[in-house]
């Protein structure tokens, strides 16, 4: 799985175009026949509610958080900003759909919550061990490659680099699954929701409020960008307070148009010189 990290996009992209249709194949086939071999009275069955209704939209939240703001390591191999949109309306949202309910229906029909276990208990054994590797390389590998190539921005690693970066990463994930990270993965997402959306509202106040959404209004910065580290800690220390990691979002974008009034960004500076 690591391994097609270190190798990029285009090992991602081979793996993507094999495992996302053979693993919708395989979910649809195993929903059939466990409606053949339960029928739909599972559907109605009662189940011990261990979490509010909020507590669930923000544990979907936070599974997705991280993974839609550091998605431009993706879409920046795109050639317009309309190829993004139709990947996410014609690709992610449809097939994110379509494999929550398929999930949803095979939990609640067999009443099992591990879909490689109700796989097995319909009949097909090998393509429940199928499911569950391609379900694990497909995000693993996505995860791995997202958190060598940010590494390799945030301490200035030549970009030659970016594969031993990528195999240290993907080892030290793999060391602390094996000590037993996922038994808290619920305190684990939250906690890194509340740092991560910071970030995306001060990506969306800088690029789309003051450099007005024009890609040529934006610049890299060297260093750190103060102003962008303050508003983030300031957000993420009141979303925690505040046990809403989703208000990060919201206070990041605020905190940093205000101030940026009092250190204008190389967006506005650009801006300014284009239309002088």
């Amino acid at each position: 799985m690591l391994l097609t990290a270190v190798y990029g996009m285009n090992a991602l992209e081979k793996l993507d175009y094999i495992s996302i249709p053979l693993l919708m194949i395989i979910m649809t086939i195993g929903t059939v026949l466990a409606i053949r071999n339960y029928g739909m009275e599972g559907m109605n069955n009662n189940v011990t509610q261990t979490m509010s209704f909020l507590g669930g939209v923000g544990l979907s939240f936070n599974f997705y958080a991280v993974g839609t703001i550091t998605a431009a390591d993706i879409t920046r191999f795109q050639r317009t900003r309309k190829d993004t949109i139709k990947s996410v309306v014609w690709g992610v949202f449809p097939m994110g759909v379509i494999t929550l309910v398929l999930g949803v229906l095979l939990t609640k029909i067999a009443g099992n919550y591990d879909i490689s276990m109700v796989l097995i208990d319909v009949g097909i054994p090998v393509a429940g061990v199928t499911a569950l590797v391609l379900a694990t390389w497909t995000t693993n590998s996505t995860n791995a490659y997202s958190s060598g190539l940010d590494l390799v921005m945030v301490f200035k690693i030549p970009d030659n680099r970016r594969r031993e970066v990528t195999i240290v990463a993907g080892l030290v994930g793999t060391i602390l699954g094996a000590l037993g990270i996922l038994n808290h993965v619920e305190s684990f997402l939250s906690f890194l929701s509340f740092l991560v959306c910071p970030i995306g509202g001060i990506m969306m106040a800088d690029y789309w409020i003051v450099g007005k959404g024009k890609a040529e209004n934006w610049h890299p910065v060297d260093g750190f960008n103060k102003i962008g580290i303050i508003s983030w800690a300031l957000a993420a220390v009141i979303a925690y307070l505040c046990k809403i990691e989703y208000l990060g979002i919201v206070v990041g974008l605020i905190v940093y148009l205000v101030l940026e009034r009092f250190a204008p960004s190389l967006s506005r500076e650009t801006e300014k010189k284009v239309e002088a």
